[in-house]
């Protein structure tokens, strides 16, 4: 009896052993297949948000193979496996793309780096980018369009090593919170006029604006009042010139 009960006991726990195995499996597998479609999702809609203006994504961006790993031979497309379709890098530099940013690359969830530089891209940065571009290390957007303030929430990418945002339109103060980027090691931010702060020129402060707004001012009035104090004195002079006569 004590023997038939190991017995029987040994079978339960390989039984629970096997069924843990199977369980886990079915899990990963899952799991590679929502990162998989997730990731084709996330270039189908890149691909859907910008105007590929030369062709290069049309010829090569071909959703209609259905291969393991297919996308990972898409031009400008780096996975981390070949026969795994898990995108480690987006690099679309100086291929005519016109839009704006293109959100839909928060579906690539292991994206490390993302390069749109040298496009025709235009529009403001996600206010909320940090969560768009939760892992990526290198983040390349120089030479675009794009405008108005840069997000303080870029701070929140803290495994940010590289951040390019030069020769854009971009304006006002440089987040101070960048400084909480401890791990860049490259930040350009140069050529965008309207943008101010370290490590450009300071920004003006209220005090040093409301001084230039008034000059502007006083200047404007004081050629208005000069303009009327010469009309006077020479209406006076001609009036008097012809009383005198």
């Amino acid at each position: 009896m004590a023997f038939l009960a190991h017995v029987l006991l040994s079978k339960q726990h390989l039984d629970i052993s096997i069924g843990s195995v199977l369980l886990l499996l079915l899990l990963s597998t899952c799991s590679f297949s929502f990162g998989v479609e997730s990731d084709i999702n996330c270039l189908k809609s890149i691909k859907a948000s910008l105007e590929d203006t030369l062709g290069y994504l049309n010829s090569s961006w071909d959703f209609s193979n259905n291969t393991e790993g297919f996308i990972c031979n898409f031009l400008g497309i780096e996975c981390w496996h070949l026969h795994e379709s898990k995108v480690l890098n987006i690099k679309l530099s100086d291929l005519g793309l016109k839009g704006q940013f293109p959100r839909g690359v928060e579906n690539c969830t292991s994206l490390t780096g993302l390069d749109l530089s040298s496009n025709q891209l235009s529009g403001p940065l996600p206010h909320d980018i940090d969560k768009i571009l939760s892992f990526v290390t290198s983040l390349d957007l120089s030479y675009n369009r794009f405008s108005g303030l840069i997000p303080p929430q870029l701070s929140n990418c803290s495994y940010m090593n590289v951040l390019k945002l030069d020769n854009n339109q971009l304006s006002g103060n440089i987040p101070a919170e960048v400084n909480q980027l401890t791990r860049l090691k490259i930040f350009s931010v140069a050529n965008n006029p309207g943008l101010c702060g370290y490590p450009l020129k300071p920004c003006p402060s209220i005090s040093q604006k409301k001084s230039v707004s008034l000059a502007r001012v006083f200047k404007s009035n004081g050629v208005i009042m000069l303009a009327a104090a010469g009309f006077g004195i020479g209406f006076v002079f001609s009036f008097s010139f012809f009383v005198l006569r």
